[in-house]
């Protein structure tokens, strides 16, 4: 029995304070305990649920709500910092560095935030459950937020890198070559991933770093290729302008070939650098 498994009596759920109770939507049952409750039913079995994101449960509508019957028990993070119960329709998340309430995060928006490994991700844990904007839905993490709307997902995660996101959606083509020229001038090479969809960029430039140092530089502007370089899936350049280094009359330039991809910016080649 769950109950037994738990402690019993001498467990964190206490002493019962009711007997089963049918649900009201006829699919499970449960019992309220001093520190909890447990629910079960056939398709999730029981489940314990309690503290704070036994708080947000009740606040999203018990087993009648969105989040139907809890699926697990609740669960630490593996960073130790949190914890979290999976219930049918989502998940419920706590943690005291996010603030004293758990919050629910589900659907695509929870999706995603998978896609980016959960709390240990660049969004760590969430501060808020999901709420109305215009047009969509969204949720606010420790670093970011993310937010669905019929037309797709947009996101938005701190980096380390001043004004720079990662992921980056929504970037554009100036924004991508600044943040990338950023994160290399930081040694952040993660950063400098999520705004090229070429590997062989980062190692271009690293090659570069090694031979003459990263000096001050300036993003010229980006415009529309012309017939001297390869042509992008954008058919978008970027000039990056390097001083002179000292004792010579000439600095470098760097062309930098643009892909748009999920209405973002990307880099997708060093078109030329000298």
């Amino acid at each position: 029995m769950r109950y037994d498994s738990l402690g019993g009596s001498g467990g964190f759920l206490g002493a019962p304070l009711t007997g089963e109770v049918r649900t009201p939507n006829g699919r499970g049952a449960y019992v309220v305990f001093q520190g909890g409750s447990i629910y079960w039913s056939p398709a999730t079995g029981a489940q314990e649920v309690h503290g704070a994101i036994r708080n947000a449960y009740g606040w999203a509508g018990w087993e009648g709500g969105y989040l139907g019957f809890p699926r697990t028990n609740e669960v630490r993070t593996p960073d130790g910092r949190g914890a979290y119960n999976v219930f049918e329709g989502g998940s419920i998340y706590w943690s005291p560095q996010a603030g004293p309430n758990a919050h629910v995060v589900r659907g695509a928006i929870r999706d995603a935030w998978g896609q980016y490994s959960w709390e240990g991700g660049p969004f760590g844990y969430p501060t808020s459950s999901e709420f109305d904007i215009p047009g969509g839905k969204r949720s606010n993490f420790q670093r970011g937020w993310i937010e669905w709307r019929p037309s797709g997902m947009r996101m938005f995660a701190e980096s380390g890198v001043p004004g720079c996101g990662s992921p980056h959606r929504g970037a554009s083509p100036e924004e991508a070559v600044t943040c990338f020229m950023r994160a290399w001038e930081m040694g952040r090479g993660d950063v400098m991933a999520n705004y090229t969809s070429n590997a062989i960029v980062t190692e271009q430039l690293k090659i570069r770093e090694v031979n003459s140092g990263v000096g001050p530089y300036t993003v010229e502007g980006c415009g529309r290729a012309t017939s001297g370089f390869p042509r992008t899936s954008a058919g978008i350049h970027c000039v990056v302008q390097f001083p002179a280094p000292p004792g010579e009359v000439h600095g470098g330039v760097m062309t930098l070939g643009i892909g748009l991809y999920d209405r973002g910016a990307w880099i997708e080649e060093l078109e030329s650098i000298g």
